[in-house]
């Protein structure tokens, strides 16, 4: 993995994250701006996901592979399921959904760098 682009997700993704809980605790809707940051948080995991597997296929590869590509699809999955429950709650816990996605998906990209790591690359 790319430090630096890792690291965009995770921050991205708890910027969101503070954002959606922002948005939760005044009660408040999100709209298409949050969607549309949302959207970019996920295009950053999705060419995570490309380098990743084009690093995977050229370079070494770290232990317990399957445990981190299942990450990576599993990261791609977190945030449009999140933003398709968070469109559906009409109540002020909607942007809280979008909270814990947008937390599990950079916890979940900090375990897929631990991982990375014992690739010696």
């Amino acid at each position: 993995m790319i430090d630096w682009l890792a690291t965009l997700v995770i921050a991205a993704a708890l910027v969101m994250a503070g954002w959606t809980v922002l948005l939760a605790l005044r009660d408040r809707r999100f709209g298409a701006a949050t969607l549309g940051a949302l959207a970019t948080v996920e295009l950053a995991a999705l060419v995570q996901l490309i380098v990743a597997m084009v690093l995977l296929a050229v370079g070494p590869r770290p232990d317990g592979i399957a445990a981190f590509v299942g990450y990576h699809v599993v990261a791609l999955l977190v945030l449009p399921a999140a933003v398709a429950w968070g469109v559906e709650d009409r109540s002020r816990w909607g942007p809280g959904v979008l909270a814990v996605g947008c937390l599990a998906l950079a916890v979940m990209t900090m375990r897929m760098q631990q991982i990375w790591a014992t690739a010696g690359g």
